[in-house]
């Protein structure tokens, strides 16, 4: 496997006091290509964690966000607007995490994100402050972010969209699996971070309750194909939408070519 692509941090210097943010990685290590990390300025088009829980706001995006999509499932535009949301807060916490080990959680008034004026999100953004609300133990991270904000927004966007939380719980851990794999060869990662990471991904359960992020991909071998083929558990529903077909790593796709598909108005919904 080839190492990681990296690129320079967009951080600040030593004396500037935005270094002591929570975020800020130690040692001159940097991120992975594509991976933003966090802004200190929220911007025009910027909406708070606590504003995108009271579902105002939230609905103010996916209404501008379902421009690209006229008449479209609002369920799968949904689907669609919250792998962006996912990737711009999940990743850069991940990431960081696993680099260096915070793992601190911050009040939803303290964090956000920033969105391109069609609604689309594009940056996670931190205040300055260093007030926390949970400083979980490092190996707790991601127990804790599951458990905690990630199923408080889930529970919000299923409630304002119609959509089932298994199709948002499947994105969410489409996109921290994908993250943590392109970590593994990262130089920076500690072992026992990369283990407590795939630790997590493989428990079922998780102080007592379902791990909704468990294995949310499997890796199948075929005849066809030199490596093993990447799919989903659960369908993410954007073949709802008229400009999208399945995606390569569907499990629908896969299901539907050995004939056994099964009811078509409950792909990965149920």
């Amino acid at each position: 496997m080839q190492a990681t692509a990296v690129q320079p941090l967009a951080g600040a210097s030593p004396a500037d006091p935005r270094a002591m943010a929570p975020w800020t990685l130690q040692r001159d290590y940097r991120l992975p290509e594509g991976i933003e990390p966090p802004s200190h300025r929220l911007g025009r088009n910027g909406v708070t964690a606590a504003a995108l829980l009271e579902g105002a706001a939230l609905d103010s995006l996916l209404d501008r966000f379902s421009a690209r999509y006229p008449g479209g499932d609002r369920r799968a535009i949904a689907s669609q607007w919250s792998k962006w949301l996912f990737h711009a807060w999940l990743s850069p916490l991940i990431a960081t995490w696993l680099i260096q080990g915070d793992s601190r959680q911050r009040a939803p008034s303290d964090w956000g994100i920033r969105f391109s004026p069609n609604g689309q999100a594009e940056r996670l953004w931190l205040a300055t402050t260093r007030d926390v609300v949970a400083h979980p133990a490092r190996s707790a991270f991601l127990e804790s972010l599951t458990l905690g904000p990630l199923a408080e927004m889930i529970a919000v966007l299923a409630r304002h969209s119609g959509a089932s939380v298994n199709v948002f719980w499947s994105n969410a851990g489409n996109l921290v699996e994908h993250v943590v794999t392109r970590l593994v060869d990262h130089p920076a990662v500690p072992p026992d971070q990369l283990a407590a990471a795939q630790a997590f991904l493989d428990a079922a359960r998780i102080d007592g309750q379902r791990n909704r992020l468990y294995r949310p991909v499997t890796y199948r071998l075929t005849d066809e194909a030199s490596e093993p083929q990447r799919l989903r558990r659960a369908c993410c529903i954007r073949y709802r939408l008229a400009e999208h077909d399945y995606c390569e790593n569907c499990p629908l796709a896969c299901r539907s070519a050995r004939g056994d598909l099964g009811n078509l108005d409950n792909r990965g919904e149920g």
